[in-house]
């Protein structure tokens, strides 16, 4: 039987991008993306996780408030809450993360010198 776990998101980062490395020395980013709903609408918030190059990408040039394209899979991670009960975490992990705008700031510089945003 075929499956098939794709989402694609436009939003604003919530916070700036949480850069860690794993113990086994895996890069990954987190972050909040909201997504408008649309009118009378309540904003969608949602757990963003990006890996490996990707991560350092991401943690590099996003920002808070910026616009962005996240594409990538749901994932539910079960993790134990502080009252040791058994939960779920629904995050994106991403494949994709396209900024739609640059940050402010940002010296212009030539095509080619800048890594690719969508890492």
């Amino acid at each position: 039987m075929a499956t098939f776990n794709q989402c694609t998101f436009i939003g604003r980062l919530g916070k700036d991008p949480e850069f860690t490395v794993t113990g086994d020395v895996k890069p990954i980013t987190k972050f909040s993306l909201a997504v408008d709903q649309g009118k009378n609408q309540p904003t969608m918030w949602l757990n963003i996780v990006t890996w490996d190059k990707l991560a350092e990408t991401v943690a590099t040039y996003a920002r808070k408030g910026m616009q962005v394209l996240v594409q990538g899979r749901l994932s539910l991670r079960p993790y134990k809450d502080k009252n040791g009960i058994d939960r779920q975490a629904v995050e994106i992990v991403a494949s994709i993360v396209q900024l739609l705008e640059k940050r402010q700031g940002d010296i212009p510089v030539e095509p080619g010198d800048e890594p690719a945003p969508n890492g």
